[in-house]
């Protein structure tokens, strides 16, 4: 009956047009998701990584986001600065003058030979906003909120430049121009409240060697603001990802970076997979 009463509300959220989302993730496609752009062939989360991303036919670009001192939505991983750059800190203690600084001395390489030909800040750390302006009218996007619990204020910004950029809604092919995921239940549904029109998706890690799996309260609470779920392949099994289907949400598996994985996780019914590697399988 719980269940029962949970799917009639939905229903009846998405007939008046205030349901989960306004541009639901395609059901019938598999996405390859371009993870931090081609973060395989050139610096992770930088405008270069993206161009060749495009270039490499991604279905959407997979970026981090945290805020910088001076309230800056910047794109970078990990909170601390270490892994990609000549300094040491968190992205919270430096404006982004300063990232865009120490970034561009320690990531201006092209080790593939198959980085975006150009100058130096195409390997800087980007401002959200500075990757709309270049990629908004050609690429579609999975935002990922990085410890939003550490950033007051964070969904809120996020929204009003979701808004001003015009990435709410779908593209020409009925694709979400900008989806959203994280770990955090939290700042999730935060977003659903904001604007209920986003696709969400929900990260979750399940133990090592454990396979994936969730209770019908689990799912029943999912329903009421996600669109789907991003699971590690190597917790996911068929019958997990059909019976999350049947239930209305998508599934994406992370990180994928082998053909052989790739098709594995095609075969087994996933809605698509996060790669550093958007050439790995043949469009």
């Amino acid at each position: 009956m719980k269940k029962l009463a949970c799917v009639l509300i939905c229903a009846a959220l998405w007939l008046t047009g205030c349901g989960k989302d306004d541009g639901p993730m395609p059901e019938d496609e598999f996405l390859v998701i371009a993870h931090r752009g081609a973060s395989a062939y050139v610096p992770e989360n930088t405008l270069a990584s993206y161009e060749l991303a495009k270039d490499l036919d991604s279905d959407y670009i997979e970026l981090d986001i945290h805020l910088t001192k001076d309230g800056e939505l910047v794109v970078m991983h990990d909170q601390d600065v270490e892994s990609t750059m000549n300094a040491s800190g968190k992205i919270s203690e430096f404006t982004l003058d300063e990232l865009k600084k120490l970034s561009k001395t320690s990531r201006y390489k092209d080790d593939k030979g198959m980085a975006a030909k150009g100058h130096a800040e195409m390997y800087a750390v980007p401002a959200l906003r500075e990757v709309f302006d270049q990629f908004g009218d050609r690429m579609n996007f999975i935002i990922e909120l990085k410890n939003p619990e550490d950033y007051p204020g964070i969904e809120e910004k996020l929204m009003e430049l979701l808004e001003a950029a015009d990435m709410i809604g779908a593209d020409g092919d009925g694709h979400p121009k900008a989806v959203i995921q994280s770990f955090s239940e939290e700042g999730l549904e935060k977003i659903h409240a904001l604007n209920p029109k986003i696709p969400l998706l929900r990260l979750i890690s399940f133990e090592d060697g454990e396979e994936a799996q969730l209770t019908a309260e689990e799912i029943e609470k999912l329903q009421t603001y996600a669109a789907g779920i991003g699971v590690s392949y190597e917790a996911l099994t068929e019958p997990f990802i059909s019976y999350m289907q049947q239930e209305g949400l998508v599934v994406y598996a992370y990180t994928v970076n082998d053909q052989e994985t790739a098709l594995t996780m095609k075969n087994l019914g996933a809605n698509g997979i996060h790669t550093d590697r958007p050439d790995i399988l043949e469009k």
